[in-house]
């Protein structure tokens, strides 16, 4: 992993116009009081002599236990003790599970009264063992140093399959929180703790730099400055942002940590907010003014309960990774530069043109980001650079902290702990050499400078070189500390509860599942725990599954979890929540779980690395805190391995009855400590206020128009309004793709969503946290552009395709559209499965497998996987056939009915694709026009639309407005219409193009043209006017969509495609037109809505009904179906009108009210259809229209048994007495205005309100929907294609 990331090199160097270059004068006043000394008491105090910050006292570490130290405990603190003292520079504490290592470690501290650094192998162990010596030194400074990321995939390339990964993090700021508050204690006191996980060997900047970065301000009148843009001058040199400042990297809006807001400020006064990143609250800053200069005059620290004002503040530097000058930072740059160079230059000698093309843009993007902003994507692979270190030289990591303010500036003064140390030491040494070996393929192929490889950990000979005194704990301590020790090992046996060693019973495998569910429900009974250890991660989860099928509260463990996720799963065991956690190797070091009384290992004469006889010691010992421990190993034989595990632990038990009855002991267990972490404990303390989001509202609208820029030309642009807000409100809920465009109309980011107006509110939101890169492109992006397309799916191809081919700055380098994820069947397996795989696999038995996708995430697979499992159980199956619980027959049974029903059947392979794309995909969209019309209610506006598919992608869209002549209704018309659109405005722009892809070989029309031959003759003459009178060699094919054939579902695909994004460029124009708007639809309209109708909830899920007969036609009823705010198409539904003659809405609204809610009945008689069913009732109804439609509505919903809640009459004998109750209204066009079942008023007071505009939205949408389905409708009759 890399600890560097999101780091920012700031010093005087100017990125925005807040952030200066440290003046002179600023340095001479702050000045005075930077350098500090330790007082006795382990407080800072001011030292003018201008010497380095100084630790002139030790402080004195204090012991609060509730009980002293007893057993084995006190003769292995004193021999721990006599041997550092004596010079040992290693020593090893081999202490069983449960004897108190950890009191231990306390005690041996504070008896040394040295600082300590206490290594664990994992987070979830870190915070625990922090937590509990805390508890023991809570009079001094114990803290957690461990990796900030929540997620992360490191950057890498793949030499096998030529696939290159960018680097995908989310950083924990609470845990970024303790990790400065750590680095601050190590500066400042000496009785300090460190609990640190192996991240703790990356860089982190320079110590030096970091200490001579740090300020104090008093209130005694000796900080002074000559103006207040000098204050601030020395706040934004140690990386503090102005959290007032849009253009700034870290501007969300809000004051949060790392950033100071200057607010109430006159010609005498002004006061300054600063959050520091190791505080819990923000502090405040009162400065005044005489005429001549600023002085610091009051200073408050923010506590759980208020303001506190103190005498004097010591800052530090908001990023660990910070530059100590201006200078240094443009050499930084310059030697950046000069390494690309000789870099570029040594691969194009070795003939690899292509590596250095693409190093060389990279870098060239990098230093103008970092001079731009301080800081760019990968920023840590040039720390070598940053710190004007020489190749090869080790990094700064947090071990330099200690003892860096001493008068040697030496590190040589404190203790290494290695908790669980057979397991943290191999890491420390594969750490380094698992960096190297990916960094030098990244290297070797371009992807970054041989300078990224000095961005690494440390290497275990410069790790102990640093390394004063260690001790190794373990309960199982390796050959390798053991060969490290210079004295004999310090034991401890004999636990302080004097409880022996677990029994251990040998089972075997046949019906293990049924034993152990026995097992644990037994020991369920007796209010104990159990843990089921499994081979594999997946065993874990399937396990877990089968015990809660078999009514036991079960969960699973492991390292795929996040870390609150593991706590959360612990912290349940401890509470008795779940009865049994099933894990796999993370339940091994270091859990004190007194709950446990049983231990379950499955696999257990599985030779290897889990079940090594370490292995099986450390899971034996987590029922050793337990009177009625026990341990079960399902075998079917007797390894190595368990047998020395079983043979150590009888005589380990031998000893400890022994002395049990030789000293009169009585077994008891503990109750243990919390498995909380610390940043848990921690978090009401630290957490920072998160803003609400909010979601501007506009009703401004520019359409799109025909430019020279040929390729993509997106359906919509939404532009910025006048206050400088992008407008979002009318992007439609579709798939599709979408473009941020800058000012001059160049493309910076290209992306697709699922649904288009969220995924770009999302970008808008002030709660969003991007990253810088992000930040950047929305600061240049003045608007949005986006194309609909007919799937996610289609969106996600389509998106690949673009990117590559307009290159924008700001996306990142995609995979190839082999390398999304598939589903994967197995079929020619013993055990078939489906899984997720990144690519098909090519090989001889690559017939074995069937592939399905592609599919846009990881997540979405995940959850199609899901479904499998809660519909079928396969998964649960598949697990239940390896260990006895079905046999193969019944499982591939399952297998074949999965296969068949979910991704077999024609409706599922709508779902499911198959690994092919109908529509960008296919050969025939590999170069040809699609063209569509759209027309308004009124019959009297269209919209002429062209498509260009060119080899897998759409490279242009095009929209031709115009408007009908009177009594055009027919085929013909609309076809005549076409061609003259084609012919005099569409290709004769052809001629003006450079493109050579603008004419194409085939012409898809929604209506058969006139004079086709005319169109043809009309091509030629422009081809041959782009060819300088060159004939062309390609004829052109015009046609309209098949009916039946090979074509068909191609040609019906591409015209729906083409139709869709006319129809919605159309309604645009139209709302634009009317400077109509719509709903952000967020929260506050719901609520808004839910008080003007006096709802006794949130209405979630709203219905909105409406009926189309244009031209006095056919009628057609229509639902749309809003949940959450927002479209649910799939529960969208058509009402053909059967039962009324004519034209009736009144009628024909009744019947369909009646025929959708006799639906919310289970077969129309039993009680009410359940939460899944999409005849659910819903929380509220919307007709479109005034009382009189309201009235039919309710007339068609009495029939079936439902009746308005808000109003209106129940006739009883109607219904027989089935009744349930929804909330009704209708939305009167012309003067918008709502009313109610028993209002003679409109409800509404407000034409603008929030819930008006949801209801408009949804009314609008319920028309659109009907009107679609009526010309469809028409269509059909009157033999329209």
């Amino acid at each position: 992993m890399n600890i560097m990331a999101g780091m920012v090199w700031l010093s005087g160097v100017s990125a925005f116009s807040a952030r200066r270059a440290i003046r002179p004068s600023t340095r001479l006043h702050a000045r005075a009081s930077t350098s500090l000394a330790f007082q006795t008491d382990g407080q800072l105090s001011s030292s003018d002599d201008g010497r380095q910050l100084q630790q002139t006292t030790q402080s004195k570490f204090t012991i609060t236990a509730p009980y002293p130290p007893t057993a084995d405990q006190p003769q292995a603190i004193q021999s721990i003790v006599d041997g550092v003292e004596r010079g040992d520079k290693y020593s090893i504490l081999r202490g069983c599970t449960g004897t108190g290592k950890t009191m231990v470690m306390a005690h041996t501290i504070a008896r040394l009264g040295k600082p300590a650094l206490v290594l664990c192998h994992n987070k979830t162990l870190a915070a625990q063992l922090a937590r509990e010596l805390r508890s023991f030194l809570n009079k001094n400074h114990v803290q957690l140093f461990v990796s900030y990321y929540n997620h992360y995939v490191p950057e890498s390339y793949s030499e096998t399959t030529g696939k290159y990964i960018a680097k995908k993090s989310s950083i924990n700021d609470e845990l970024d929180t303790l990790r400065h508050m750590a680095t601050r204690a190590l500066v400042q006191h000496r009785d300090v703790v460190v609990v640190a996980s192996v991240s703790c060997i990356y860089g982190m900047g320079m110590p030096a730099a970091y200490l001579e970065k740090s300020f104090t301000w008093k209130t005694d009148g000796t900080t002074t400055f000559t103006s207040m843009q000098e204050a601030i001058d020395v706040l934004e040199a140690n990386v503090y942002g102005n959290s007032l400042d849009e253009n700034s990297p870290s501007y969300t809006g809000d004051l949060s940590r790392g950033q100071y807001e200057l607010s109430d400020r006159n010609a005498t006064s002004a006061s300054i907010a600063l959050w520091p990143p190791y505080e819990l609250f923000p502090l405040r800053i009162d400065l005044e003014s005489d005429g001549g200069y600023w002085r610091v005059r009051q200073i408050s620290r923010g506590t759980n309960v208020g303001m506190t004002q103190v005498d004097e503040l010591t800052v530090f530097p908001s990023k660990h990774h910070v530059s100590d000058s201006a200078e240094t930072f443009e050499e930084a740059l310059r030697r950046i530069q000069n390494e690309c160079t000789d870099r570029c230059a040594e691969l194009r000698r070795k003939g690899k043109a292509v590596e250095a093309g693409r190093l060389q843009q990279r870098v060239a993007n990098d230093l103008l980001l970092l001079k731009e902003t301080g800081s760019c994507p990968g920023v840590e692979n040039y720390s070598r650079h940053f710190n004007l270190r020489e190749a090869g030289e080790a990094p700064d990591t947090l071990l330099d902290y200690f003892g860096i303010g001493s008068d040697e500036g030496g590190n040589d003064d404190w203790l290494l702990v290695v908790d669980e140390s057979h397991v943290a030491l191999p890491q420390l040494s594969a750490m380094y050499g698992g960096d190297r070996a990916r960094k030098q393929k990244l290297v070797k192929h371009g992807y970054r400078l041989p300078s990224a490889m000095d961005n690494r950990p440390l290497r275990e000979d410069e790790f102990w070189s640093r390394i004063p005194q260690t001790l190794f704990v373990s309960a199982t301590p390796s050959h390798r500390e053991l060969q490290l020790a210079e004295s004999p090992c310090v034991d401890m046996t004999i636990r302080p509860t004097f409880v022996p060693d677990p029994v251990i019973m040998v089972r075997p495998t046949q019906h293990q599942l049924d034993d152990l569910t026995k097992e644990v429900k037994a020991r369920a009974e007796k209010n104990e725990r159990t843990l089921a250890l499994a081979l594999t991660k997946r065993d874990a989860e399937d396990l877990s599954d089968f015990l809660m099928r078999h009514d036991i509260r079960a969960d699973y463990i492991h390292s795929g979890l996040k870390t609150h996720d593991r706590s959360a799963a612990l912290h349940a065991l401890q509470e008795g929540k779940i009865d049994c956690l099933v894990g796999v190797n993370i339940l091994r070091e270091g859990l004190d779980l007194p709950q446990v009384s049983l231990v379950a290992i499955l696999n257990a004469d599985t030779e290897g690395f889990l079940r090594s006889e370490t292995a099986l010691t450390q899971m034996v010992g987590r029922a050793a805190r337990n009177v009625n421990g026990q341990a079960i190993l399902y075998a079917n034989g007797i390894t190595k391995s368990m047998k020395a595990c079983m043979e150590a632990t009888i005589e380990r038990r031998r000893k400890q009855i022994h002395y049990n009855e030789l000293h009169d002991k009585e077994m008891r267990s503990t109750t243990g400590s919390s498995s909380l972490s610390i940043f848990e404990i921690l978090k009401d303390q630290i957490q920072a206020a998160q803003p609400l989001e909010v979601v501007t509202d506009s009703n401004r609208q520019k359409t799109a128009s025909i430019n020279d820029d040929l390729y993509a030309k997106p359906t919509i642009t939404i532009d910025r309004s006048s206050d400088g807000d992008i407008l979002t409100d009318h992007i439609p809920g579709k798939p599709g793709v979408y473009f941020w465009k800058g000012e001059d109309g160049d493309t910076l980011y290209i992306g697709k969503a699922k649904r288009l107006r969220s995924r770009v509110k999302s970008y808008l939101a002030p709660s969003a946290k991007h990253t810088q890169r992000i930040r950047m492109m929305l600061a240049k992006a003045r608007n949005v552009e986006f194309i609909l397309t007919p799937s996610e799916r289609d969106a996600l191809l389509l998106e690949s395709a673009l990117i590559k081919e307009h290159q924008p700055p700001y996306n990142v380098l995609l995979k190839d559209d082999t390398a999304y994820p598939l589903i994967c069947a197995s079929i020619g397996d013993r055990l078939p499965t489906f899984s997720l795989v990144p690519r098909p696999l090519i090989s001889p038995s690559s017939s074995n497998y069937q592939y399905f996708g592609p599919y846009q995430t990881v997540t979405e697979i995940n959850a199609i996987l899901d479904r499998i499992e809660s519909e079928y159980g396969l998964r649960s199956k598949h697990f239940q056939a390896r260990y006895g619980g079905v046999t193969k027959d019944e499982y591939e049974e399952g297998f074949q009915r999965v296969l068949e029903e979910v991704f077999l059947t024609p409706k599922a392979s709508q779902e499911l694709p198959h690994h092919s794309s109908k529509l960008f995909g296919h050969e025939h969209n590999a170069e040809r026009d699609i063209v569509s019309i759209a027309t308004l209610e009124c019959g009297v506006e269209a919209l002429v639309h062209v498509v260009q598919l060119r080899s897998g992608t759409a490279v242009g869209q095009f929209s031709y407005p115009c408007k009908l002549p009177s009594g055009v209704q027919c085929d013909e018309d609309l076809g005549s219409l076409i061609q003259t659109v084609l012919e005099q405005q569409h290709y004769p722009q052809g001629e003006f193009t450079r493109n050579g892809h603008f004419f194409p070989k085939e012409l898809l029309l929604h209506h058969k043209l006139p004079d086709a031959k005319g169109l043809r003759a009309l091509f030629r003459q422009q081809r041959l006017s782009q060819n300088n009178g060159t004939k062309a060699a390609t004829k052109l094919t015009i046609r309209t969509p098949a009916k039946r054939g090979k074509r068909k579902e191609t040609d019906e695909l591409a015209m729906s495609f083409a139709t869709e994004n006319a129809e919605e460029v159309l309604r645009q124009q139209k709302m634009a037109a009317s400077e109509g708007a719509l709903t952000s639809l967020d929260g506050s309209a719901s609520k808004e809505l839910a008080e003007l109708l006096r709802l006794e909830r949130l209405p979630n899920r709203i219905e909105a009904y409406d009926i189309s007969h244009t031209h006095g036609d056919v009628a057609v009823g229509s639902r749309v179906v809003y949940e959450g705010g927002r479209p649910l198409k799939r529960d969208y539904r058509r009402f053909n009108i059967r039962t009324v003659g004519g034209i009736d809405d009144y009628a024909s609204l009744e019947e369909v009210l009646h025929r959708r809610f006799s639906k919310a009945w289970i077969n129309g008689e039993g009680g009410l259809v359940g939460a899944d069913d999409p005849w659910k009732l819903p929380d509220l109804v919307l007709i479109d229209g005034g009382k009189g439609q309201i009235s039919a509505a309710l007339k068609g919903m009495a029939k079936a048994g439902i009746y308005a809640s808000n109003g209106g009459e129940v006739d009883t004998e109607e219904n027989s007495g089935r009744m349930a109750a929804v909330p009704v209204v209708s939305l009167a066009k012309n003067l918008e205005e709502v009313f109610g079942p028993d209002s003679s008023d409109p409800i509404n007071d407000s034409p603008d309100s929030a819930a008006l505009l949801l209801l408009r939205a949804l009314r609008d949408e319920s028309h659109r929907f009907a009107l679609a389905n009526h010309r469809r409708r028409r269509s059909k009759m009157n033999g329209l294609t």
